[in-house]
């Protein structure tokens, strides 16, 4: 996003010569991960399907004093042999490990305590493991299940052909080495934000939020694919010194250009800088001869900021010679903190 106002935070000493400025990178950046291809409600889904390694459901029964028990659990897990192709393989690993390890058991469980006419709730989730870690539940299923009641009062499983799994209301993203990530969404043909979520990835401070995985908003995902959403959404992430940025289809989008200006009021030179994106983190630079390049303070910047509390604004000596300086802003390779 562009901000509204200059980030200002550098004043220059002058003498008599104007000051040069410009604008340039110190140094490119390579994307080392890159978000599948997202955004209307069938590519989630494939997303998740083809990402989803491990399978958990679970039971409890009433008892006949209306009490509800847990009954057990079971869990699935994926193979490079075995791979999941669709949602209905998918649903296939529930429905098969309900009716032959959940319901069955059940159905022939002789306990006197257990009322099996009220049914039987189960809990299913299907998660994504990576990084040595598990996300929250790709796709789930929480319900009742009602056995059949038999003529010689006994119970059996009925057809489950009817049941599926829907998708949460978040899908994780596994970043290698994620540190921050920031999601703005706003509505498809305007630029201002009606919603920002910033989180600081820190395992020291916070072990669940650091295990890796990006949170998104299913809703705000498939309401904002390219071909008939109503919001946009930009989703920045800084995995391992890469800096990158994504829409809501999982497209890269091209950074917003930094732009320098300068103010000059007497002696003294105000240097501002416009644009860029948020999280993005740089110095100024200030150059003689565009060849070597120095840093006008060891202070980082994380755009957006403002004049920062306290700043003692940098004194810039002209060269003896040409009596010009070239200012440029060069990122940096350290995360918002």
């Amino acid at each position: 996003m562009r901000f509204a106002a200059p980030i200002k935070f550098f004043q220059a000493c002058c003498i008599t010569a104007a000051i040069v400025f410009g604008m340039m990178r110190a140094e490119a950046q390579t994307n080392v991960f890159a978000f599948p291809a997202i955004g209307i409600t069938q590519k989630v889904t494939d997303y998740g399907v083809k990402n989803v390694n491990i399978a958990y459901i679970f039971a409890w029964v009433y008892g006949t004093n209306g009490t509800l028990y847990p009954y057990g659990s079971t869990v699935w897990y994926a193979s490079n042999t075995n791979p999941l192709l669709n949602k209905i393989q998918l649903d296939s690993v529930f429905t098969r490990g309900l009716s032959n390890e959940v319901l069955y058991s059940v159905c022939t469980n002789k306990n006197p305590l257990y009322d099996k006419s009220k049914g039987v709730v189960v809990y299913v989730s299907a998660d994504i493991g990576a990084g040595g870690q598990e996300s929250q539940d790709v796709f789930y299923n929480y319900s009742t299940i009602q056995l059949i009641h038999n003529p010689d009062n006994s119970y059996s499983v009925p057809d489950l052909s009817s049941f599926s799994t829907v998708l949460n209301d978040f899908i994780p993203f596994y970043v290698p080495n994620l540190q921050w990530a920031r999601v703005e969404i706003g509505n498809k043909g305007d630029s201002s934000v009606f919603e920002v979520d910033d989180v600081l990835y820190d395992p020291q401070s916070n072990l669940v939020g650091s295990d890796g995985f990006l949170y998104l908003s299913t809703d705000y995902i498939t309401d904002s694919s390219s071909t008939n959403g109503d919001f946009w959404m930009k989703i920045s992430t800084f995995d391992s010194k890469v800096f990158q940025i994504c829409n809501g289809d999982g497209n890269a989008i091209s950074e917003t250009p930094m732009v320098l200006a300068m103010n000059q009021n007497g002696t003294n030179a105000t240097v501002t800088v416009n644009g860029g994106d948020s999280g993005w983190g740089f110095v100024l630079q200030s150059s003689a001869d565009l060849k070597a390049w120095t840093n006008c303070s060891p202070v980082t910047f994380i755009s957006p900021t403002n004049d920062l509390p306290n700043a003692v604004p940098s004194q810039f000596i002209y060269p003896s010679t040409n009596r010009s300086l070239f200012f440029r802003t060069a990122t940096t390779n350290l995360p918002p903190t």
